[in-house]
């Protein structure tokens, strides 16, 4: 039996969950996070709600987006545009290096793929189709437009992506870049690998529950094969 801690969780696990934005690609590479904020910033502007205060804080869309929550009105428009920024983001997204690889060696061993993200579903699949990666996804679980409170770290959507794969969450393996991520893993049940693609990382991901953390997803692929 391997002695190798990462290939270890990997030889035990029936499926393997990936985030999306940071393991598989750099979503918003070519249309930048902060600009899609300060978009919907800019369109809530527009909008009848007393949440100038709450929405001056969030640095990020869904962020954002989480703390438009409490005005159902305001969340449903703000989410509407995040959908056509994000189906837009996804047209000049980054390939992360090793991703196509470690999905090929889980379809070469058996293991079923679930991506998990906080992203909007249609535009995940836009992405996969783009980069001929579909066939090697099994199910897309994105973020719930009507509640945008089930994001991560809310372990709802790996709970809907295990049952959707019809695997108990502790046969899965879930890799992500964010504590949120991690925090969703634990709470869900899976075990948990952090991708640590900036420095710093590495160490914020151990301390949020990683079971290892990596700096490169062909170290992923390598420990699949």
């Amino acid at each position: 039996m391997t002695t190798d801690p990462l290939r270890q969780l990997f030889d035990s696990a029936d499926a393997v969950l990936f985030d999306f934005d940071g393991p598989i690609c750099s979503v918003f590479d070519g249309y930048p996070a902060q600009r899609i904020t300060a978009e919907l910033r800019e369109l809530a502007g527009t909008l009848p709600h007393d949440l100038d205060e709450a929405l001056r804080k969030p640095a990020g869309p869904h962020e954002l987006l989480l703390a438009a929550a409490t005005d159902q009105r305001l969340a449903t428009r703000l989410e509407r545009a995040l959908q056509e920024a994000e189906i837009k983001a996804v047209e000049t997204a980054r390939p992360t290096p090793g991703a196509a690889e470690s999905l090929a060696a889980c379809k070469s061993s058996g293991k079923l793929v679930a991506i998990v993200s906080n992203n909007y579903t249609e535009a995940v699949v836009r992405y996969l189709v783009r980069t001929g990666l579909a066939d090697r996804v099994a199910h897309v679980e994105g973020r719930d437009p009507s509640d945008p409170t089930l994001m991560k770290p809310s372990p709802h959507l790996l709970d809907r992506a295990t049952v959707a794969l019809g695997i108990r969450t502790a046969a899965c393996v879930f890799i992500g870049d964010q504590a949120s991520d991690m925090e969703a893993g634990r709470a869900a049940g899976t075990r948990i690998i952090g991708y640590a693609n900036k420095p710093g990382k590495s160490e914020a991901l151990t301390h949020s529950g990683a079971s290892a953390v990596v700096d490169s997803m062909f170290a992923i692929a390598a420990a699949i094969r």
